[in-house]
């Protein structure tokens, strides 16, 4: 993980702190909505993936439930009226947003994380991520 961070630390100039937490929010995001088996993929190729998106589940769920202010509400009501996974890229977004990431800056770091994904643990498996969570890419532009 620690390869991955220092990539996103130097291409987007983000802080290594706002990184960490990040990338622990979208790999929590990830193995939530491509489940455990594929997970576990991504984790058997990337040292520390699990305990990364295990820190981000946690950060991910305040005791209101919930979380990411505005952007995370109408995450919310995007899942309720058009199903689950029409929100996910919303509340990933939120989620991203709420750990430091800016706005102008979260197409970029989902492509650093996909892209490092894909090197590590192969197109295969981040083209299964995809389909299973395919409002990630509306996230990519």
């Amino acid at each position: 993980m620690d390869e991955l961070i220092a990539q996103l630390t130097g291409k987007l100039g983000i802080d290594e702190s706002v990184a960490k937490a990040a990338t622990g929010k979208a790999l929590a995001m990830v193995k939530q909505h491509a489940g455990d088996d594929l997970f576990g993929k991504i984790a058997s190729a990337i040292p520390g993936a699990s305990e990364a998106a295990a820190s981000g589940a946690v950060a991910n769920e305040p005791a209101g439930g919930g979380g990411g202010g505005m952007l995370g509400k109408l995450a919310g009501m995007a899942s309720s009226a058009l199903g689950e996974s029409a929100g996910g890229g919303l509340e990933l977004g939120a989620a991203l947003s709420s750990a430091g990431i800016e706005s102008d800056k979260l197409g970029s770091f989902l492509s650093t994380v996909i892209a490092f994904l894909k090197e590590k643990a192969g197109p295969e498996v981040m083209d299964q991520v995809l389909a299973k969570f395919p409002m990630l890419k509306t996230l990519l532009g």
